[in-house]
């Protein structure tokens, strides 16, 4: 936050207790109710009324456009721009008095934006109008742009073009987890990157969701690394291979070591494998112990040697046993010795398949895959199947339950690992992943900055890694312009929730916005947080205000409205299908409200409500950012 708070805004504010906030240099339309000695005046400025010091003698009842001066002595100086035009009346004729006063080319882009300036009872000054104007042309959307301006007044933000970026982007409203898939795949089909966009391509799959295509493209490898991993229980590696077999992906109805058996077999010659590759050191391996089983070898230990030259990248004919091994013809080694050496072989290969850069690697993966089954079109029939087998465990579908113990074990914890499902029903675990995802935005980046102590500025390195730091540095970088634009918008929207969560007297506002796995359902958590500060400066759980807004697959738009008040909540679900949702949650509330005793809270009552109509429907689901409603001005604001 520190490049956009060193801005300060255009001009200071003028608090007058009892009336409006003015500023210096600002720009009013008011009416002179009462004249007085030393040229003091009762002046008008819409409801409100204020004592002034006018720079020159009005007369009573007659409006004047005032401009703020410096105070003298802590009283208002209010100076009078020009005599009244009694011929012009009502707003259209006082917004074009304004533009003049201002010295504006009276267009329509302007008009618009005198017109919502006065209707709003703004403060205006002639930098400030032009600022404005200037944003607004180039974003091209007054009817977005104009409500950012007035909260940039009303929440009193830095009056600067990165401030109104940043919320511009925010109230466009397209939801961020469609920014965040849009823009990795930019990178992606970019092809290689800097490091920063590689490194970039990481952090944001660190926050993807598990979505049926996504499941398609890497579940069936997943199932192959649980098989393969060195870590894995024997539990794991069982059911791994049994899911493996449901998928079609290897044959049914065998067992793991008449597969890798036959898998020695077949290790006929094949060409077309590059040299050196994962893949040629696997193959040529399992030739050493289709031989070994032809007696080409004495003992297992010699095998292994002659397996260890192959991979260390040695010439293939060092690999081979010695000459005097081959004349002895010794008796056949058995498959049960020669299994395991195939199965170290397997997760030899595809180790060192991962470990290659996300591009190579990707495709060395594949290629084991092929090695693996030949057959093209039973792989792409096994990853659909491997997707939808994932799929039915992530949203706990009735074919699930037919799914052995040891199958489920790795169901569950190749979702868990590597597509960041969030257990729902566990409080603990949801505020542990909602604060991780925070920490991945990085939206904690410049507090960490500013709080670090010398000790803790060992972990700065991972703070750097996050989403925030590496877009910044990314602009800095050479960057084709539809990634820079992206960027820049994803850029926007993190900083408008820094904006946007900020003190205000003794308020405390917070917006977040977060990528968030439903099922299989893809959505944004807004979630947005107003209440006192206790004296120490900790956010006061005993009187708050909470909107959760949601946007869901079938029930689409919902909010939920949460109020405490002396530690005593009352929620409100705001949804389309309120009747339906109601039925639906009664069996949960005495749940809800034995949990939330346990808390020491009490539930006062939960309540289903549908939006009137469309238009409010649209108002009062879509997210806004903090308005008037939330700003102090002098006393506490009871939710």
């Amino acid at each position: 936050m520190q490049s956009i708070t060193s801005g300060q805004p255009v001009s200071s504010p003028i608090e007058i207790k009892g009336t409006v906030s003015l500023k210096n240099g600002q720009i009013l339309f008011g009416k002179v109710n009462k004249v007085f000695p030393n040229q003091m005046a009762e002046v008008q400025i819409g409801h409100q009324k204020m004592i002034a010091t006018l720079d020159i003698p009005l007369r009573t009842g007659e409006k004047y456009w005032f401009q703020v001066q410096h105070p003298i002595e802590g009283k208002v100086v209010l100076k009078s721009l020009n005599s009244p035009d009694l011929t012009i009346t009502g707003l259209k004729g006082t917004v074009s008095q304004l533009i003049a006063l201002l010295g504006i080319t009276l267009e329509p882009a302007a008009t618009k934006l005198a017109e919502y300036l006065l209707a709003n009872r703004l403060p205006i000054t002639k930098e400030t109008f032009q600022s404005a104007l200037q944003w607004l042309k180039t974003a091209d959307a007054a009817e977005v742009g104009l409500p950012v301006i007035k909260t940039m007044f009303i929440q009193q933000l830095p009056f600067i073009k990165e401030v109104f970026d940043a919320l511009f982007t925010q109230s466009k409203g397209e939801p961020f987890h469609k920014l965040l898939s849009g823009f990795k795949q930019q990178l992606q089909d970019s092809g290689p990157g800097t490091r920063t966009a590689v490194k970039l391509v990481e952090v944001l799959d660190s926050l993807h969701v598990a979505k049926q295509t996504q499941l398609q493209q890497s579940g069936l490898q997943k199932l192959l690394t649980t098989w393969l991993n060195p870590d894995s229980t024997p539990d794991m590696k069982s059911g791994a291979f049994s899911l493996l077999q449901k998928t079609g992906f290897f044959p049914k109805g065998i067992t793991e070591s008449v597969f890798l058996e036959n898998l020695i077999d077949g290790a006929e010659a094949r060409s077309g494998i590059p040299e050196n590759s994962a893949i040629d050191k696997l193959h040529r391996g399992l030739q050493l112990l289709s031989e070994a089983k032809s007696g080409a070898f004495a003992k297992v230990e010699e095998i292994e040697i002659a397996i260890n030259r192959i991979w260390n990248s040695h010439d293939h004919e060092e690999a081979k046993p010695p000459i005097d091994i081959h004349s002895m013809r010794s008796k056949n080694i058995s498959a049960d010795k020669l299994s395991p050496l195939a199965f170290h072989l397997l997760q030899s290969a595809y180790n060192e398949a991962a470990a290659k850069n996300a591009v190579g690697g990707k495709i060395e993966v594949n290629d084991l895959i092929g090695y693996l089954n030949k057959d093209i079109v039973q792989v792409a029939d096994s990853k659909g199947k491997a997707a939808e087998l994932l799929f039915q465990s992530l949203n706990k579908l009735p074919e699930a339950q037919y799914a052995r113990i040891n199958e489920k074990l790795v169901l569950s914890q190749v979702l868990g690992a590597d597509f960041q499902t969030i257990d729902f029903t566990n409080g603990p675990s949801v505020a542990h992943q909602l604060k991780e995802l925070t920490k991945i935005l990085g939206l904690q980046l410049e507090h960490a900055l500013s709080n670090l102590s010398g000790e803790e500025m060992a972990d700065l390195p991972k703070d750097l890694e996050t989403l925030k730091p590496l877009l910044l540095k990314l602009l800095n970088e050479q960057i084709p312009a539809a990634i820079k634009e992206m960027a820049e918008q994803i850029l926007n929207r993190i900083t408008a929730q820094q904006i946007l969560s900020q003190e205000n007297g003794p308020i405390q506002n917070i917006l977040l916005t977060l990528p968030l796995n439903l099922g299989s359902t893809q959505t944004d958590l807004t979630l947005q947080w107003s209440g006192k500060k206790t004296k120490d400066g900790k956010i006061d759980p005993d009187y708050c205000r909470i909107l959760f807004y949601l946007e869901l697959e079938r029930l689409k738009g919902t909010v939920i409205d949460m109020q405490v008040q002396n530690r005593i909540i009352k929620v409100t679900v705001i949804n389309g299908h309120g009747a339906i949702l109601e039925k639906a949650a009664g069996q949960y509330l005495d749940i809800l409200r034995e949990n939330l005793g346990k808390m020491d809270y009490r539930l006062s009552g939960v309540s289903f409500v549908n939006p009137v109509n469309e238009i409010e429907r649209d108002l009062r689901v879509k997210p806004i950012p903090f308005s008037e409603a939330d700003s102090y001005s002098g006393v506490d604001i009871r939710i």
